[in-house]
């Protein structure tokens, strides 16, 4: 080969990577990454730095994304704990919001009524046997408790004491079989004896005379009639009524306005004016 055509193809290679170089530069210019290579041509092992580490902090975040997880779940059991608290909490509230709900029903029941007096006493058992229908509060002989006091709730008539300790007492509910209460109907006016019809039964008032027009939805009051309980004591109202004409006398059923396996807290009337009657027995006499 002789010179001149070393010197023509040194001269086109040179041509060619001046042509690459300026398409190289040209494309670089459009795409706003000249100045990066120029940096890049300038100082080559501050770029190298630059993309390690570029690449060391991709790879600390994927190491420390094991750490913010555990993070996150000790973050998601704190306020799960924190949520647990405030939930109980509001039970509770809900739970002080009922006791005094109750024990203002109690007060407005007890300022109707001024002329009686009563001692407020808490539910603290029944009767095991389900052949009785019975409550034990909390009151006794000591707290001036007798046989035969009347115990109602806000809302009406419970029943009446037949036994009692120095702390505690049990009354009769009006819905046991055993129970009878004089009752009054509050339009009619007609009078009975509401008994009690044990477990499964229901409330009715017998002996109620036929020229007595009852209505469904009447409310049914104690009579007072007896002395055994005070006048007026709501027991519930008239649900349905059994008249026949053949009959001498009709009788009502009665829904009591109590739920009786729900009482807490109630009145056990320790004094009240019984009506008398005492009169009459002696004129018999």
């Amino acid at each position: 080969m002789d010179l001149n055509e070393a010197q023509k193809r040194i001269r086109w290679a040179t041509f060619a990577v001046l042509a690459v170089l300026a398409v190289l530069l040209t494309i670089l210019d459009r795409t706003g990454n000249l100045d990066t290579a120029f940096g890049v041509i300038r100082n080559p092992m501050a770029s190298i730095m630059g993309w390690t580490s570029a690449r060391t902090y991709d790879l600390e975040d994927v190491l420390e994304g094991p750490r913010d997880l555990e993070t996150a779940r000790n973050e998601i059991a704190l306020l799960q704990d924190r949520i647990d608290t405030l939930e109980r909490e509001n039970e509770e509230l809900r739970e002080i919001e009922g006791e005094y709900q109750l024990l203002l029903d109690l007060f407005n029941r007890a300022r109707q009524a001024p002329d009686y007096q009563r001692l407020t006493a808490s539910v603290i058992g029944q009767d095991s046997n389900q052949a009785v229908r019975s409550i034990i509060v909390d009151k006794g002989s000591a707290d001036g408790v007798r046989v035969g006091m009347p115990v109602e709730s806000s809302r009406g008539l419970v029943g009446q004491v037949f036994r009692t300790t120095p702390n505690s007492s049990q009354a009769v509910i009006i819905s046991d079989s055993s129970s009878a209460v004089p009752a009054r109907l509050g339009n009619s006016r007609a009078t009975g004896i509401l008994r009690g019809g044990g477990v499964g039964g229901s409330l009715t008032i017998d002996w109620i005379d036929l020229k007595h027009q009852l209505q469904v939805g009447e409310v049914v009051l104690t009579s007072g009639l007896g002395g055994r309980f005070p006048q007026d004591l709501v027991i519930g109202r008239v649900i349905e009524v059994d008249r026949r004409e053949a009959e001498l006398f009709q009788r009502a059923i009665v829904q009591p306005a109590v739920d009786f396996d729900s009482l807490e807290v109630l009145f056990v009337v320790t004094d009240f004016e019984p009506v008398d009657t005492e009169i009459f027995n002696e004129l018999q006499q």
